[in-house]
Order: C-alpha cells, then sequence, then structure tokens
C-alpha cells in the first residue's frame, strides 16, 4: 500500500493557488461586510448619495452653502408629522432634501412629532403661548431668538389650472428656499420690520396676504401690525409700513403721523385697487403728491391682444421695466399677470430731489377708463406700479405705489405669475438688503397628463373591453383556420 505524502500534496501548485483564492475571496468578503457596516450609518450613507435628477432636486446650491457655512447658532427642524410614513408622499422629496442641511452643519438638527401619537406636544413644548399657529404636516425652523412655521404652500409650488379652472396641481419645489429663508430669518442679529397697516379696510396680513407675510420673513423681516389712530407716533423700529388695498382715506392726524415718519427716513408702500366707490382718498393722495404722484379713479383696460387674457382687457400681463430696481429680476423673462388695476399717475412737477422710476405699465394701446361721471379717459401707456426716491428731507426715504392688491393677495397670487418676487424685490432695494438672493423654484420635469373628458373615457372604455378583445379572438380564429386547412 502507497503510503500518502502529505507534503507532495500541499506543495502542488493548484492547492496553493486555491489556497491564495480563498483567502482573497475571504477578504474582499469580510472588507464588503465591513465596508457595509460603516456605509450604513444613517448620516454617511446620506452624504454618498448621489442626486441623479436633472434639476437637481436634492442638492442645495451656493447660496444656501454659504449661509450654512457662516451658520454659528444652533437651528433644530421640527416636522410635525410621522417620518416614516410620509416617505411614500410627496414630503419624501422634502425629508430626503433637507438631510442635506444637517450633513453640511452640524448646527442643524432634524426632528420629527407625531402630534397624533404625541398630541400634547405642541401645546406643551412647541408652542405652548399659541402665537405660531402650527398645524398637523407643518415644519417648525426655531432658534433660541425666534421660530418660522412653514406650510405646504411655502415649500410646494402650486399652479392654478387654467384648462379646466378645477383648482391647483403641484409644480415645483420651493424647499431650499423656504428652509434657508427660514434659517436666515431665525438667526439673524438685526430683523428689520414691517408694518401691515390696519384700520382702514385694509388686508389682513394673517389672513388675506398671508403667503405675502410668510416670503417677506423668508426673506429676513419680522412682521407686524400698526393702526396710525391707536399710537401717538409710528414706532421707531418701523422700516416700512404697507397699506395693502385700503378702503377708507386716511384722517388728517394720521397724514401728519405718517408725514413725520417719512421725513425721518420711513418708507412705505402702498397697493391700491380701482375704487369702490365715488369717495376720493384726498389725505392719501397729498401725502403722495410729496413724492409726485397721484391715483387714477379708473380702471385699466389693456386693449392689445398679445396683452390680454381671454379676451378680457381688464386682466392682463403688464410691462416689467428695465431699470436698476427690477433689473436683478431680468424683467424681460418676467411674466406678471394684473387682474383690475387702477393707473399711478407721475404729476408734471419735475424736482431734482424726486426721483420716481416706473415698474409696471401698459401698452400704448391701453385706455383708463374713468370711473368719474365727468372724468376723462386716459389712453396708454399708463403706469400700474411706480417707485419714488426722496431726497429733500431730513432723510431719505422711498415709497412703492401699486394700482392693484390683488397681484401679490392670497386669492390670486399663485394665479397671476411672480407678483410677489417683484414686491419684494422692490422692497429688498429701497431697504438697501441687497444680500438677499431670491432662490428659484426647482421644478418637476415630469408632463402633466393631459385633462381626459367624458366622451373620451368612454370611447377608450369600448375599445379596451369590446373592440380589442374582438380583435384578438378574431386573428385568433383566423389563423386557427388557416392552420387547419394545411
Amino acid at each position: 500500500m502507497k503510503k500518502i505524502d502529505f507534503k507532495e500534496i500541499l506543495n502542488k501548485r493548484s492547492l496553493r493557488f486555491g489556497s491564495y483564492s480563498f483567502i482573497l475571496t475571504a477578504i474582499v468578503v469580510a472588507a464588503a461586510i465591513l465596508l457595509n457596516a460603516i456605509v450604513s450609518g444613517t448620516k454617511l450613507r446620506d452624504k454618498l448619495k448621489i442626486d441623479l435628477t436633472s434639476n437637481k432636486l436634492y442638492s442645495i446650491g451656493e447660496t444656501t452653502a454659504e449661509v450654512l457655512r457662516e451658520l454659528d447658532t444652533e437651528v433644530e427642524i421640527i416636522g410635525l408629522f410621522d417620518e416614516k410614513m410620509m416617505e411614500s408622499t410627496q414630503y419624501g422629496q422634502v425629508i430626503e432634501f433637507i438631510k442635506q442641511y444637517e450633513n453640511r452643519s452640524d448646527k442643524i438638527k432634524i426632528k420629527y412629532v407625531d402630534p397624533a401619537k404625541n398630541p400634547a406636544y405642541i401645546q406643551n413644548e412647541l408652542d405652548p403661548q399659541g402665537v405660531l399657529g402650527v398645524s398637523n404636516y407643518d415644519f417648525v425652523v426655531r432658534s433660541g431668538k425666534r421660530a418660522k412655521v412653514l406650510s405646504s404652500s411655502d415649500i410646494f409650488e402650486y399652479t392654478f389650472d387654467s384648462q379646466t379652472y378645477t383648482g391647483y396641481y403641484l409644480t415645483g419645489l420651493n424647499a431650499e428656499y423656504a428652509f434657508t429663508g427660514a434659517i436666515r430669518y431665525v438667526t439673524s442679529e438685526d430683523v428689520p420690520v414691517i408694518y401691515f397697516a390696519q384700520g382702514h379696510g385694509e388686508g389682513d396680513p394673517d389672513n388675506d396676504f398671508s403667503d405675502l407675510k410668510s416670503d417677506l420673513e423668508l426673506n429676513g423681516y419680522e412682521i407686524k401690525k400698526i393702526n396710525l389712530a391707536a399710537v401717538e407716533a409710528v414706532p421707531e423700529d418701523a422700516s416700512l409700513i404697507i397699506f395693502a388695498n385700503p378702503l377708507q382715506d386716511l384722517t388728517i392726524d394720521e397724514k401728519e403721523k405718517l408725514t413725520v415718519y417719512s421725513e425721518n427716513g420711513g418708507s412705505t408702500v402702498f397697493l391700491f385697487d380701482p375704487p369702490r366707490s365715488k369717495v376720493k382718498f384726498a389725505n392719501f393722495e397729498d401725502f403722495l403728491s410729496d413724492y409726485n404722484i397721484a391715483l387714477g379713479y379708473d380702471v385699466i383696460f389693456e386693449m392689445a391682444e398679445n396683452r390680454s387674457y381671454f379676451g378680457q382687457p381688464y386682466y392682463f400681463i403688464p410691462t416689467v421695466e428695465d431699470n436698476n430696481i427690477n433689473a436683478s429680476l431680468d424683467p424681460d423673462k418676467l411674466t406678471i399677470s394684473i387682474f383690475n388695476a387702477r393707473s399711478i399717475d407721475i404729476l408734471i412737477n419735475e424736482k431734482e430731489w424726486i426721483k420716481p422710476k416706473v415698474l409696471l405699465s401698459t401698452s400704448s394701446q391701453a385706455v383708463g377708463k374713468s370711473l368719474e361721471e365727468e372724468g376723462e379717459d386716459k389712453q396708454g401707456p399708463l403706469n400700474v406700479g411706480v417707485a419714488v426716491e426722496h431726497t429733500g428731507r431730513l432723510k431719505k426715504s422711498w415709497t412703492l405705489v401699486f394700482g392693484n392688491a390683488n397681484f401679490v393677495s392670497d386669492n390670486t397670487a399663485d394665479t397671476t405669475g411672480n407678483g410677489k418676487k417683484l414686491l419684494i424685490n422692490g422692497i429688498n432695494k429701497i431697504l438697501e438688503k441687497e444680500a438677499d438672493v431670491y432662490i428659484p423654484v426647482k421644478k418637476y420635469t415630469t408632463p402633466r397628463i393631459p385633462t381626459i373628458t367624458n366622451q373620451t373615457i368612454v370611447i377608450l372604455g369600448i375599445v379596451l373591453i369590446i373592440v380589442v378583445p374582438l380583435l384578438i379572438i378574431g386573428i385568433g380564429v383566423f389563423v386557427w383556420l388557416r392552420r387547419r386547412h394545411l
């Protein structure tokens, strides 16, 4: 019997290379297991993700990156819903996107609280005073200084369906603008205050102009209300006062307070819809006359066919004038829609310390239809929005005057294009907040499914349920008969 030589077997080339192969495989498997264990950590996994979407839906831009680099205050982002349950909804995009903030800055902390499972959280911990007005599915961005609530209308872009008039549909993600603006707002040391005037039938910033209010806060402003009749003077912290569609005139006392405020460098914004009565705003006009501005008591009809919507001349597209205020908006590409406007006149009384700039205007074919019994119609071009710089007082002041309020109101802002963007840009310019950069909406690239009528549904049903099956059966019978006679 031959003796087994183990040394010879171990020295065989095939076994030697097989051992190397086994060892190499074991090393690769072990490395894979180790790498998977490391990458499975949530933070690292999120950092290693690559955004392959065409519009970089999940990536932050340079403006946000700079805000996060300079952040030196702890900021908490709280989502008021069940994170796991919402990952499969449109909120899943937001959940994924804001992870970039936490990855880029150790000052950002994100957590989710489901009010359905923890109903006392909002009242006891998040908003015990009830001043934030938070709701389920909101986000709250807060620091030790202040807090900002972001609702779905802040985070997503909705566009009115002008084809069917059946409501709004989702067209884009506005999360970067919303969260970056909120972080800037809650961490700013010096926050300019904008007051919305009350007491003359103006729209309320919490109900009628809530979207405008929210966007102003995202641009770093604090919003308050003021009734001029109830104060001795305009508060010293007021950087700007907005009169959002007043229905009654100022009193003489209120006009004097407003004049003192403007003489000391206070700026104003006026949003006037066409008058609803024959009463004139004598005191508003007296104040505006110092800026060489007068109100038109008319309704603008845009007669240029390429400027009006649906053949309705009072629903039109104004020209966004190119000047140093509108320049950053790229006026040639900015479309704004105006519904029911009055004209704003620049008085023929030139003064070197009065510098008006037209922001919005009509075509030369427009007509200002007078609402006065013996008034005359005006021929275009007409001014719809004007900015005026006044340097002839103790301090420089500005006023912005628009012959329309609807273009930034909650009722029609979403259907009228970029009205809020134009107004807020103007406010930023006159208050010299040049550092505020607008972050555009990230548009969804998936095309909309065209609207299908009931008649089309019936026809498709007949074709799919009756015609197609009969066609298949017919082809089958034809093939069977042919093969039978072969």
